[in-house]
């Protein structure tokens, strides 16, 4: 298994798209055991953005803020700190009012998914 950069850090450092070899040592699997989670995570992170994009369209922000929640839980888990990052964003503004940046940040929030779903494909 591989990660490919996301993006420059600010201080020339590149970050990974996700760290298989720091998440299956978190959660104490061998990395076979962890790529076998892969495709299920990337189901999992393919509905939930679906289902943010219903709710959004539907102007239920509670669900926004699940759906988020759920997403940002997967990434973490995978060591995706973009993608916990940007779900994290997104299930704020979802919670806390700020429901006119919803649609900026859930842009974000794909865009990191995008990557991440790539790079889940491939390993």
């Amino acid at each position: 298994m591989t990660s490919t950069s996301e993006g420059d850090e600010g201080d020339g450092r590149r970050s990974a798209v996700f760290d298989p070899v720091m998440a299956s040592a978190e959660m104490g699997l061998t990395p076979e055991e962890f790529a076998l989670l892969l495709p299920k995570a990337a189901m999992e992170i393919r509905l939930r953005l679906e289902g943010v994009r219903r709710a959004l369209a539907d102007g239920d922000f509670p669900a926004v803020a699940l759906h988020s929640h759920t997403v940002k839980s997967v990434g973490a888990s995978l060591g995706a700190d973009a993608v916990r990052r940007a779900a994290y964003e997104l299930e704020c503004c979802a919670r806390g009012g700020g429901e006119i940046l919803c649609p900026e940040l859930l842009t974000e929030l794909e865009r990191r998914s995008d990557d991440l779903l790539a790079e889940l494909d491939r390993a």
